[in-house]
């Protein structure tokens, strides 16, 4: 089985590449997640090419690259606009394969509007991904009732199953996935045919007030991979059992920062025992 370990790169954002390389390296990662964005080491387009050389000195690989797409639908003409072919030529350029986003929703449209439009947003996508040689990674992501965000499996799945899995697919989360109290089997088969991509991610909910409140106030702690909601362990079998060959990535996040390289090389000594089992 071949896995590539990848942890995304966020909290290292003073450091330079050259440091970043080390330090990741060190815990036993091969490949980062990149956050392409302003005050980072690399802030657009034309800066991935040398982030790609600098990272590859060390042997470290960029699996994907966390960054926005710009497409919007003309008003009044149905007709996609607007995309940021810099980025994917960039992309593929440098063999980075996959553009991870978190995809949002317009709360003023329904679920079924919602996933029209985004469905015309995708076309452009797909059109730039088999030009370039890049995959549209989507994530699920936690929404907390406010219908904000693509927040279940099989919501990914509607979105997502029209389109060809080689250049718009679907980026599973452990962590946003056991918020939504999905079986991770269950979640995992539900993408299966359109899966780029899995993070590695724990959180459970927290309750922020207490019993004698009128209404209870739940929030979100990130946490280490053996105390969230979605069982690392159970997750890693089913892939395993599939077969599952690709990127495993680390986020990186939990509510304790000042922890996070002390808790991020504890989740991947957890992460990749389980996959040696």
């Amino acid at each position: 089985m071949s896995i590539s370990y990848a942890v995304f790169t966020k909290p290292w954002k003073t450091q330079s590449l050259e440091e970043v390389a080390e330090i990741i390296g060190g815990m036993g990662f091969n490949a980062v997640e990149y956050p392409l964005r302003g005050g980072y080491q690399a802030e657009r387009p034309k800066d991935i090419e040398n982030l790609c050389k600098v990272l590859g000195k060390s042997g470290i690989q960029v699996a994907s690259m966390a960054a926005g797409i710009d497409v919007a639908v003309e008003k009044g003409h149905g007709e996609p606009v607007g995309a940021t072919e810099e980025l994917y030529a960039a992309c593929g350029a440098a063999g980075v394969p996959v553009i991870r986003i978190c995809q949002g929703l317009d709360s003023k449209l329904g679920f079924w509007e919602n996933i029209e439009k985004l469905k015309a947003k995708y076309a452009v996508a797909e059109k730039l991904g088999e030009k370039y040689g890049v995959c549209l990674g989507v994530q699920m992501h936690y929404d907390h009732g406010t219908s904000g965000s693509v927040t279940a499996s099989y919501d990914s799945y509607i979105l997502l199953k029209d389109f060809d899995p080689r250049y718009v697919a679907a980026v599973w989360d452990a962590g946003h996935s056991g918020l939504a109290g999905e079986p991770p089997e269950r979640a995992l088969d539900c993408l299966w045919d359109h899966l780029c991509m899995v993070n590695f991610k724990a959180a459970y909910w927290k309750r922020g007030n207490g019993p004698e409140a009128t209404r209870a106030n739940w929030g979100v702690h990130w946490t280490t991979g053996q105390n969230g909601m979605c069982p690392w362990d159970r997750a890693v079998a089913y892939l395993k059992q599939r077969g599952y060959e690709g990127t495993v990535c680390l986020p990186a996040e939990y509510s304790d920062e000042p922890a996070v390289e002390a808790y991020t090389r504890q989740d991947i000594a957890y992460i990749q025992a389980l996959f040696a089992k």
